[in-house]
């Protein structure tokens, strides 16, 4: 593979994850402009006596990040494949909190892998069951640089004052 073919492959694979990306950063945005936000679990336990998510997870980031990957993806002149990655984003993300509630990971602690890898894994699942599936090369890509960015966006957010911790 030469350099230009390479450079190449990055941006595509980093503009095909781009509604995801944004989709999953949404919600901490979000939640500066709108300090009240409704809990998805609506504040119930689930069986183990455990919150089903906590209050991280609110109907409005769901909506908005969900939003954030359809107006990604009809600037990139795929809707429908921003829309299904923006829900498969935030999806993704829910089902990782419900994940680490049951192994008795507090809101806003780490959970290497699951943070993240589930919710890009869940994009590319929502998006790929409508027929838009990246090249090898650029899931390559994506497996990649998505770690490298969820840690380095993660940590920004902290500098910014946005999250507690820097993961």
């Amino acid at each position: 593979m030469d350099v230009v073919h390479g450079i190449e492959v990055i941006i595509s694979a980093i503009l095909f994850a781009l509604p995801a990306y944004i989709a999953n950063a949404t919600p901490l945005i979000l939640a500066k402009f709108m300090p009240k936000r409704r809990p998805i679990d609506l504040g119930k336990c689930w069986l183990d006596g455990k919150r089903i998510l906590g209050d991280s997870k609110s109907i409005e980031g769901f909506v908005s990040g969900t939003f954030a990957g359809f107006v990604v993806g009809a600037l990139l002149n795929s809707p429908l494949k921003g829309f299904l990655m923006g829900l498969g984003a935030m999806t993704g993300d829910v089902l990782g909190s419900f994940i680490k509630r049951r192994l008795s990971i507090s809101q806003g602690e780490p959970a290497p892998l699951l943070d993240q890898y589930l919710f890009m894994l869940i994009a590319l699942l929502f998006s790929g069951s409508a027929g838009y599936t990246p090249s090898m090369e650029q899931l390559i890509v994506i497996l990649v640089v998505t770690p490298i960015l969820y840690i380095s966006s993660n940590y920004v957010a902290y500098l910014l004052k946005m999250k507690p911790k820097p993961f």
